[in-house]
């Protein structure tokens, strides 16, 4: 009897599990990325350039910051953009994740593919704990990447200090920037911003000297969880930190010819 119970347990033990597949099979610390899951980074930078139509000068982009764990107020983020016919794409920079975990950057790409419109990241410093770095890496491509929209410049890097454990690359920012091309609008979009942690005098210098050198447009972070639109520097470079996404908060970004309007968005 006793055997014949034993045998009844483990048929049912199988029998769970096999309906379970999913649920053995990674640690919180995996970096098995999925194929279907991999370079959506790459693919959704081509579904933008699909309308790079170079003789338009009026389009608008929203930009999302620090989801973190928080999938409903992304939702709700989603939905709202949803909603806006106007809207040609959506960055989400950084801290998509909260501790680099596989499975966040799954629900975060989940929800995020359900919008209408594609979308690109930079890498937050929460990005890189655990095994985020490569998790990241294999999803969404290389941290530092640059693209033209309507004859705008678009760079976006990786100035993550401390839990990248290395000196963000300034001379390949500066590479990028040294352009002959007469482009409508500048736009560098990364983390965290100089005047933010993470930043010492020598490399907030460093970086304010290059917004400025190379007339940038618009530089744009999260990282805060607080909202701010100035000229910090006084310098003629404009200074955008996007609210959290935790605090139901973003902001669209409106071309329009040779200017620009910044919308805090409240959903």
């Amino acid at each position: 009897m006793k055997s014949y119970r034993l045998i009844l347990v483990l048929v049912l033990i199988t029998g769970v599990l096999s309906n379970c597949e999913d649920a053995f099979e990674y640690s919180p610390y995996a970096a098995n990325v999925k194929d279907s899951y991999k370079n959506v980074g790459v693919q959704n930078i081509k579904s933008i350039q699909i309308n790079n139509d170079q003789s338009k000068d009026e389009f608008s982009f929203a930009v999302f910051a620090d989801s973190h764990y928080n999938y409903h107020e992304l939702d709700g983020a989603v939905s709202d953009v949803d909603k806006r016919d106007e809207i040609d794409f959506v960055v989400v920079n950084g801290d998509i994740s909260e501790h680099g975990y596989l499975k966040e950057f799954e629900l975060f790409h989940d929800q995020m593919e359900t919008l209408n419109v594609p979308y690109l990241t930079t890498i937050g410093n929460h990005d890189y704990r655990s095994n985020g770095e490569k998790i990241y890496s294999d999803m969404y491509g290389a941290k530092n990447y640059s693209f033209v929209y309507h004859n705008c410049l678009f760079i976006m890097w990786d100035n993550v200090f401390w839990e990248s454990n290395k000196y963000p690359d300034f001379e390949w920012l500066e590479q990028q920037l040294q352009t002959e091309e007469a482009y409508s609008h500048i736009f560098v979009i990364c983390h965290i911003p100089p005047f933010g942690s993470q930043f010492d005098d020598e490399s907030e210098q460093k970086y304010t000297n290059l917004m400025s050198k190379y007339d940038v447009d618009l530089s744009i972070h999260g990282h805060t969880h607080s909202y701010y639109y100035s000229k910090y520097y006084n310098d003629g470079v404009d200074y955008l930190v996007v609210g959290t996404i935790m605090q139901s908060e973003y902001a669209i970004i409106n071309v329009i010819k040779e200017s620009y309007s910044v919308e805090r968005i409240k959903y």
